[in-house]
This record gives C-alpha cells, structure tokens and sequence, in this order.
C-alpha cells in the first residue's frame, strides 16, 4: 500500500484544542451567532468541540449552566462605571445602554436571563454598579432596590423587542401602525389619531424614554 493511500494515522492529524469552560462558552456563543439559541444544546456544542456531551459536564453540569455561563460572559463585556454624583444620571443612561447592545449583539440570550437568575459574578458586578450610580444619585436605597430591578426588566423587554421584530414582520413598527390606521374610527378615535405615536421611536429610543420616566419618578419620591 503506497503511502498516499495508507490511512492517515491520528498523530498526523492536528491536535484538538485543550478543553476548557471558555472554549466550551466559546462553542455556544458561535452557535448562537449562526443557529440560534435552540441551537445551543450540550450535544451540539459538544460535537462543535469534537467530543462528546459527557466531557462538557466537567465544566457545565446541565443546559442551565452552560446559559448561565453565556449570560456571564456577555455582561462581562458591559464597561463599568465609577459612581459620580455630578453625572449619575448620564451615567446610569450609558451603563443601560451598553447592557442593552450586549444583548441585542446576541440575539436569543436575553429570554434566557427570564428564567435563569441573574447571579453570576459579571450579573452580580452590574447590579452592584448600578446600586452604587443610584445611590450617588442621593436615591432611597430601599427605592435604589426596587429601580434597579426596574430599569433590568426595561433593558431586558427592549432587547426582546429588538429579537421579536427582527424576526416577526408582524412585530414592525410600520406593519402595527397600518394595523392601528385600520381600525373603525368610532369604536378606536384615540388610536387612530395618534396610530404614528403609539409606534414612534426605535426600541433603544423607547428605552432611553422609559428610563428617564423611572428617574424622574425616583427624584420627586426623594423630594
């Protein structure tokens, strides 16, 4: 047998790359980029890495984790903030602003931080950082709890509005708003009228509203 048609022997092939839970992160975050999160099993993310599911459960015990790991590394990327009381206000509008583009940058993670707690060391770091511009801020604390529970939950919708949208055209500003221009008149005058009103704006400018309301609203409780 000529040895172009010997069968290649395995240590001619390259070597796999060493296991680890960043490149097990590594494997899920370019499943989701490509195939969505019901892509990202342990099964396919173990086939990714050239290997089988149980070798995963070194670093990840179960799907559960394998998300909570994703949503780690994710919000790991969100620069912090050092608290200011001479710009808290900006401040808390940036750090939002950068949590939301982390998410919308990855289309799918957001509806998993619905059901898996946030309590991950960068989630735990965010929310820490977040306490700490509210308070600087001269906010309540008991209020500067309950606002940032708050203003997670309306940096989480829009991410979703952005995922459903981009892949619902039922979901679009323009189709809604030819929905809304449709209605009988004398059963709907309101929403008819102001139809371009209620769909105005983008998600990120809708968020940006949404948190200005919730500030102004600490601030007159502080007064």
């Amino acid at each position: 047998m000529s040895p172009a048609s010997r069968k290649r022997s395995t240590r001619d092939r390259p070597a796999k790359a060493p296991l680890s839970l960043d490149a097990v992160v590594d494997a899920a975050l370019e499943l989701l980029k490509t195939e969505g999160l019901e892509a990202v099993t342990m099964r396919r993310v173990a086939a990714a890495l050239d290997t089988g599911p149980a070798s995963l459960y070194v670093y990840v015990a179960k799907r559960e984790d394998l998300l909570r790991a994703m949503q780690d590394r994710i919000l790991a990327t969100v620069a912090l903030e050092t608290p200011d009381p001479a710009h808290w206000r900006e401040q808390l509008h940036a750090l939002l602003a950068r949590m939301n583009q982390a998410l919308v940058a990855h289309p799918g993670i957001t509806a998993t931080t619905l059901t898996e707690p946030l309590t991950t060391e960068s989630t735990l770091r965010f929310l820490e950082n977040m306490l700490g511009i509210l308070l600087a801020g001269s906010i309540d604390p008991q209020d500067a709890a309950y606002a940032a529970d708050i203003f997670t939950t309306l940096v989480t919708h829009a991410a979703i509005e952005g995922d459903v949208r981009r892949t619902d055209r039922r979901e679009d500003a323009g189709a809604i708003r030819e929905i809304f221009e449709a209605l009988p008149p004398d059963r709907f005058p309101l929403i008819t009228a102001h139809a371009d009103r209620l769909t105005a704006g983008d998600s990120q400018q809708r968020l940006r509203v949404a948190i200005d309301v919730v500030i102004d609203g600490l601030l007159a409780r502080a007064r």
